[in-house]
């Protein structure tokens, strides 16, 4: 159950809870146990050993971290963990958690509320969000979008250099310029990729062009006109082979039909059968009808002879001619051959060769335009990559100053951070996300050179570091939750004060979550649980207890002393109405992370 408000929580209220419920059912030493959370920040104390770290483990197990099998209870066949967040007080989720969501078709089964969730089992473990079942790569996803986790040992994100590059760039107000890249980036890989396809077809054609050209001035050489030119050739080479006894039968049948110079001709004799039979038909009428069905037999071998008398002047043996009509035809047949099986086929052809030809010309054409417009793309990424560099290195400078005026305030007074900007190598260095890889190094002592950040400190001193970043950043920085786990380890006196400070101040726009032994820490929170391992002769379980006012004074003496005598309660007191003083006298927020285009 949460506990009784302190008066301490009024600040907090500026900010927004996330995190409402943590439930654990049977987790290395955790049977059943569910914590709720307020907002602002949250404390957590206990002794060594006393399930924090547990907690912290279970948390990271239900926002996808990795899992083994030793984390199921004892005695138990399975271990669960969820995680209930609740939009914060403006209704919204964070605009890339909403984004993630409807990327992976995730709807929310309750209006403003997510739970995130992690079952472990012998055979693995199932992960859940809203019940509905997802990859572990999605939960972790959706999970770095929640929370984050600060702790000596690693940091989640920030170390990362994708991840700094995220935050120098939303800190230098350059997601636009970083858009701008982006789109300009994607059509000059576009038109490339267009622009290779098309060579590579340009090549082909290429190759095949003098292959097309050859086939065509072959075809157009033999002046192919008519589909059925080669059947007519036939037809006139049998009448040239046979034209003597064409001309000779043909100068017959004219003969006998009409001509009659040697004897009478058929018409000739039909023409006296007609004139007797007339004669005699004005005695009997039916002969004026065989009169006329013999004039018009008359007429027709009329018209037959004449025809067999012009195509007689047209049937002369011509061996030149024939030996023209062969020659065509065998041209004809290679071609038919060739690209046949006929004419047809290949004028079907010649018309295909024409239009390959005429491709490869446009395709010419095309591959000049397509070149100039990959130039003009590149052009305008160069452009976008120049902006966005020269805004990042602005930026990079500002957030250099920022930091190191922080760091010095948690008393690390020689430390200085270093945004590093290294040019991609090669021809293809614009990429994406810009021209320039990004990196944060540190120097914490005088005459150090820059190194990553993973390599450069003791775990007090990251923390520092880690703390100042979420503290420069922290208006920049959407995930809503920050875990704190053991930040102060190996600090004490002015820098121990300035880290509860910087928390409080961290917990006015993020839910912060916190586990410390210093008591100038744990007088800054806003809710307090407390820790404890039971153990009763069976079993050993963790237990947690919300405190009110008077337990946190309790815990804040045992924290200074080991046991709460008078003057460490005296002394607790006295450093939560420091905390009180320090939270209460709080204007608005800092404009640390806003930006070196934001108005100052």
């Amino acid at each position: 159950m949460e506990s009784a408000e302190h008066p301490c929580v009024r600040h907090a209220r500026q900010g927004s809870r996330m995190l409402r419920t943590l439930s654990i059912k049977n987790f290395v030493l955790m049977d059943d146990l569910t914590l709720d959370f307020s907002a602002g920040m949250c404390l957590l104390t206990g002794e060594t050993g006393a399930g924090k770290s547990v907690l912290i483990e279970a948390l990271a197990a239900a926002l996808g971290g990795r899992v083994t099998l030793d984390m199921i209870r004892r005695g138990a066949s399975r271990a669960t963990i969820e995680a209930t967040f609740v939009s914060p007080s403006d209704g919204a989720w964070p605009v890339a958690l909403d984004e993630s969501l409807q990327a992976e078709g995730l709807e929310t089964a309750v209006e403003n509320e997510l739970t995130l969730s992690r079952e472990i089992t012998p055979r693995g473990s199932r992960c859940r969000i809203d019940g509905q079942l997802v990859t572990q790569t999605v939960l972790r996803q959706i999970g770095a979008l929640m929370v984050d986790v600060v702790s000596q040992h690693e940091h989640q994100r920030l170390m990362v250099p994708a991840f700094q590059r995220e935050l120098l760039d939303r800190y230098g107000r350059l997601l636009p310029q970083r858009q701008a890249v982006r789109e300009a980036h994607a059509r000059w890989t576009g038109l490339r990729t267009r622009l290779k396809e098309l060579r590579q077809t340009s090549q082909t054609r290429e190759q095949q062009g003098d292959f097309w050209r050859y086939q065509l001035r072959e075809i157009e050489a033999a002046a192919v006109l008519d589909a059925h030119e080669e059947d007519a050739l036939k037809t006139e080479r049998l009448r040239l082979v046979h034209a003597t006894d064409l001309r000779r039968v043909t100068e017959s049948a004219y003969q006998g039909l009409y001509a009659g110079e040697q004897e009478p001709s058929a018409f000739d004799q039909i023409a006296r059968y007609v004139q007797s039979l007339s004669e005699q038909s004005g005695h009997d009428p039916a002969l004026e009808e065989a009169c006329a069905s013999l004039a018009e037999i008359q007429a027709s071998l009329k018209e037959v002879a004449t025809g067999l008398r012009q195509h007689l002047e047209g049937l002369e043996a011509d061996p030149e001619r024939l030996r023209e009509v062969e020659q065509r035809l065998d041209t004809l047949g290679n071609l038919s051959r060739k690209y046949g099986p006929g004419l047809s086929e290949v004028l079907a052809h010649a018309g295909r060769l024409r239009e390959n030809l005429a491709n490869q010309e446009s395709a010419d054409t095309r591959l000049a335009e397509l070149s100039e417009a990959v130039r003009a793309s590149q052009a305008d990424l160069v452009a976008a990559c120049d902006a966005l560099t020269a805004g990042r290195r602005e930026a990079a400078s500002v957030l250099e100053e920022a930091l190191g005026q922080e760091l010095r305030e948690l008393e690390l007074p020689r430390a200085k951070l270093v945004v590093q900007l290294t040019p991609n190598e090669g021809p293809a260095g614009w990429r994406a996300d810009g021209a320039e890889q990004i990196e944060f190094l540190i120097s914490l002592n005088s005459g150090e050179s820059p190194r990553p950040l993973a390599k450069s400190a003791s775990g007090g001193e990251m923390a520092r570091v880690m703390l100042a970043m979420e503290t420069v950043l922290a208006g920049l920085d959407r995930v809503p939750v920050l875990v704190f786990d053991e930040v102060d380890t190996g600090i004490s006196g002015k820098a121990a004060l300035a880290v509860a400070e910087r928390l409080a101040d961290l917990s006015r726009s993020h839910q912060v979550l916190c586990i410390t032994h210093l008591p100038t820490v744990a007088a800054m929170a806003d809710h307090h649980i407390h820790l404890e391992k039971r153990d009763d002769d069976v079993q050993t379980r963790v237990e947690a207890t919300p405190l009110d006012e008077a337990g946190r004074i309790r815990e804040l003496a045992a924290l200074s002393s080991g046991s709460p005598h008078p003057a460490a309660l005296q002394h607790a007191e006295a450093l939560i109405a420091q905390a009180k003083r320090h939270k209460d006298s709080a204007g608005p927020r800092r404009a640390t992370g806003s930006g070196p285009h934001s108005e100052r």
